[in-house]
């Protein structure tokens, strides 16, 4: 495997492409009201009301130059990739430099329906802190394989573990962090997970805000924030999973269909955005940004393939419990437990899977805390990796 061409880039549309997203959006068809009188909001899909508004502030409010700036910001590149089983592709990453000497290299890790933009409220904070007592980080943020510019190999199969290998590569071999830190939710969990258990000598201490392990111990006893945890992945896991079997199974369909219309893209992450965040705390232009970088940069239809690329024999997620039962071998690792994520993480539960020496609920916070959650967040990272990584 080898990286070339390594390239300094500015993400920028042109002013037509743009005018040409908010058209389609203001000229696609809209309902007057929605299908049928739901009996409670969201029971049944995204809310009208609150697709109606995202709708109309996309249309009239939103501003792609100031997201154009916000991304710009940082320091983005682009690099090719191949290996010697002829896979190709090229990977779009931010690579945001500390002036401080002692700062420890940290890599993010998104989801979906994230994208790297997801982290853009933490990185300034997490590479330039106002106190020399804190910590600070050369923070590293990778769009996954078939998001954003990152595109994906032709080869059907290309799944976590290559992802992980891809990472790991990345820190080590084109940045030369021999040794650095990671944190992941939703997919960038899962692949944090098996970079940790593949490469424990690079990635020394890992920290999740989402960890897939199965209830265990008495359940009884649990704490009322516990059980409300359980509680909500279980209410997830019994309305909320039809996205993932339609991808897992049918990829092109959903993916090609929902890629074609910016409302569409829009309709369809909205509803995971609101569901999985804390309702108090959801910004509706957050959802607006992501959907808009999904259109533009046209990888919705590849963004949903990695639901399909992980063949039962290399731990499909969803249909084996082998990858729940991947062992985190970094020297540590730590946990935020945001009331609003919609998988459980209970500490009695994760903490067999290696050296959990942080463990920290919220009160409030979703599935998406560098959106949500940014100052919580940023405080466990700190906390965490600048106790365990001195």
């Amino acid at each position: 495997m080898s990286f070339s061409n390594l390239q300094r880039i500015s993400i920028h549309y042109d002013e037509a492409v743009v005018q040409n997203m908010i058209a389609m959006i203001k000229h696609a068809p809209f309902p007057s009201r929605a299908p049928i009188d739901a009996k409670e909001p969201w029971t049944l899909g995204i809310d009208y009301d609150y697709l109606r508004e995202l709708k109309h502030k996309f249309e009239t409010d939103w501003q792609w130059a100031r997201l154009e700036s916000e991304i710009n910001r940082f320091d983005n590149h682009l690099v090719e990739y191949s290996t010697s089983e002829g896979d190709q592709l090229e990977l779009h990453f931010i690579h945001q430099r500390s002036n401080r000497a002692d700062a420890i290299p940290l890599i993010l890790l998104h989801g979906w329906p994230g994208l790297f933009a997801d982290f853009r409220k933490v990185i300034e904070p997490l590479v330039n802190p106002s106190s020399p007592e804190v910590p600070a980080f050369h923070v590293v943020v990778p769009s996954l394989p078939g998001f954003f510019k990152s595109t994906l190999p032709r080869r059907e199969g290309w799944n976590l573990f290559d992802i992980a290998k891809l990472f790991n590569s990345l820190m080590t071999d084109l940045l030369g962090y021999k040794e650095y830190a990671g944190q992941g939710g939703d997919w960038g969990s899962m692949i944090a997970r098996i970079m940790s258990n593949k490469y424990p000598e690079s990635l020394t201490a890992v920290h999740f805000n989402m960890f897939i392990a199965t209830p265990s111990g008495n359940l009884s006893e649990l704490s009322e924030s516990q059980l409300r945890l359980l509680q909500r992945s279980k209410h997830i896991g019994e309305t909320g999973a039809g996205y993932r079997n339609i991808q897992k199974t049918k990829p092109f369909t959903i993916g090609i269909a929902i890629a074609s219309s910016p409302l569409a893209i829009l309709t369809y992450i909205g509803e995971k955005f609101h569901d999985w965040s804390d309702p108090a705390r959801v910004d509706p232009q957050d959802t607006i940004d992501i959907a808009a970088l999904y259109f533009l940069s046209g990888s919705f239809a590849t963004s949903v393939v990695i639901y399909s690329q992980t063949p039962k024999d290399a731990h499909k997620i969803y249909d084996t419990i082998d990858l729940l039962n991947l062992q985190v071998k970094s020297k540590a690792f730590g946990f935020s437990a945001f009331p609003y994520e919609i998988s459980v993480g209970l500490k009695d539960s994760i903490a067999p899977f290696g050296n959990l020496t942080f463990y920290k609920e919220h009160q409030g916070g979703g599935h998406f805390p560098a959106l949500d959650s940014p100052n919580e967040l940023i405080g466990d990272l700190r906390e965490f990796f600048g106790k365990k990584l001195d």
